[in-house]
C-alpha cells in the first residue's frame, strides 16, 4: 500500500503559493486579534502554523487549520490516493463524472517493474493530447476526473503493485473531498474565526470586519468575488457545534457516566489521546460530502465536538437529528 508522503508534496504551482499565502495573511490577522499574549502563542502553535506544501508538511508542520480547511484526509492503501493534498488539486477520481471536472482521455503506464509510473492523458484547449506523469499532475491547468473505465485496462497490472509503486503514484484526490481554492480559503477563515472567538477571547465584530476586508481585496483572481454568498454572518452559527448547539469551547464531560478507560500507548510515540476525547474539536460537514457537488465550503463546514461528529457519521444533520428523536422516543426518554 502507499505509505509515504504524497508524490510532489513539496512542489507548488503559483496558484497554490498565492492561496496558501492568502491564508497565512488571514491567520496572522486572526492571531493578532487575540488580546492575551499567552493565548495568542497557544493559537499560533496549535492552529496557525503554515506549511508551503501540498500535504501540510511532515508531522504537525502545518497547523490544524491548514490540515482541516486546505487539505484532504490522509489516506493509505493499494490505490493512487494522495496521503493528504490540497483540496483544489486538479486531478480527482470518481465513480461517475461530476459536472465540475473534465474527463481524461486515458491512462498509460510508463516504465518497468519498480519504476512503473502512471501517465494521465488529457486534451488541452486546442484539442491536442498532453500526458502528465503522476509527479506532474498538479500542473494540470484545470480539473480533470479519472473514472472506473480508465482504470479497467490496467487492473491486472495494478493489483500486483507493491507499496513503493503505490507511494510513487499517490497523486489523485477523491472527488467528494475536492473544492475550489476560494472554498478552502473561506472555510479556513470561518474555522479560524470560531477558534479565536470562542477559545481565545477575540472580539467577533472587529475580527469579522478585518478578515472580510482581506477576502474582498484578494488579487489571486479578479473574477472571484469574496466573500461569497455562502460565507456566514451570524456569530452563533460560526462558534457553535452543529449537533449539540453548544459552543465548541464547552465540554461534554458532564454527559459521560463513567471515566474513559485507559489504553496502552507506546511511550516512544507522540500521544494523540486528546484527539479521542468526547469534546476534542473536529472538522464537521453539516451535509455529508458527495462526488456530484462541492460541499467543502464555508456554508457546510464547521468545528464541532468529536462525540457529535461520530454520532453523525456520514449522515446529514437533519438525518442525524431525526434518528436521535426516534431513539429517544423508542426508549421513553422524552422529558
Amino acid at each position: 500500500m502507499a505509505t509515504g508522503r504524497t508524490i510532489s508534496a513539496s512542489f507548488l504551482t503559483d496558484l497554490d503559493r498565492k492561496v496558501i499565502g492568502l491564508c497565512e495573511s488571514i491567520s496572522k490577522t486572526i492571531s493578532d486579534s487575540i488580546p492575551n499574549n499567552e493565548l495568542r502563542e497557544k493559537f499560533v502553535e496549535e492552529y496557525r502554523k503554515i506549511s508551503y506544501t501540498r500535504d501540510s508538511g511532515l508531522g504537525l508542520a502545518g497547523g490544524k487549520l491548514q490540515r482541516d480547511a486546505l487539505c484532504t484526509r490522509g489516506r493509505q492503501g493499494k490505490a493512487p490516493f494522495s496521503n493528504r493534498n490540497l483540496r483544489w488539486h486538479p486531478l480527482i477520481v470518481a465513480e461517475n463524472k461530476p459536472i465540475f471536472a473534465k474527463e481524461i482521455e486515458r491512462i498509460e503506464i510508463q516504465g518497468e517493474d519498480e519504476a512503473q509510473v502512471l501517465i494521465f492523458i488529457v486534451k488541452d484547449s486546442k484539442g491536442n493530447e498532453v500526458g502528465y506523469t503522476s509527479d506532474k499532475v498538479h500542473e494540470m491547468p484545470e480539473r480533470f476526473v479519472v473514472l472506473p473505465k480508465h482504470w479497467f485496462p490496467h487492473i491486472n497490472n495494478l493489483k500486483y503493485w507493491n507499496d513503493n509503486q503505490w507511494t510513487q503514484n499517490s497523486c489523485v484526490i477523491p472527488a467528494l473531498e475536492c473544492c475550489n481554492w476560494w472554498d478552502s480559503v473561506e472555510t479556513y477563515t470561518v474555522l479560524g474565526i470560531a477558534l479565536a472567538i470562542d477559545l481565545y477571547n477575540a472580539d467577533f465584530d472587529a475580527l469579522y470586519k478585518n478578515v472580510k476586508e482581506i477576502l474582498s481585496t484578494q488579487t489571486i483572481d479578479e473574477q472571484v468575488e469574496l466573500p461569497t454568498s455562502m460565507f456566514p454572518t451570524n456569530k452563533d452559527e460560526i462558534i457553535r457545534c452543529p449537533v449539540c448547539r453548544l459552543n465548541i469551547s464547552k465540554g461534554l464531560e458532564g454527559f459521560r457516566k463513567s471515566n474513559r478507560g485507559e489504553t496502552w500507548q507506546p511511550a516512544w510515540r507522540s500521544s494523540k489521546k486528546e484527539e479521542g476525547d468526547d469534546s476534542s474539536i473536529q472538522i464537521m460537514h453539516i451535509n455529508p460530502l458527495v462526488e456530484s457537488e462541492i460541499r467543502h465550503n464555508s456554508n457546510n463546514v464547521r468545528y464541532g465536538h468529536r462525540w457529535c461528529n461520530v454520532a453523525m457519521t456520514d449522515h446529514s444533520l437533519d438525518e442525524t437529528l431525526d434518528f436521535m428523536e426516534f431513539v429517544i422516543k423508542a426508549h421513553n426518554r422524552c422529558k
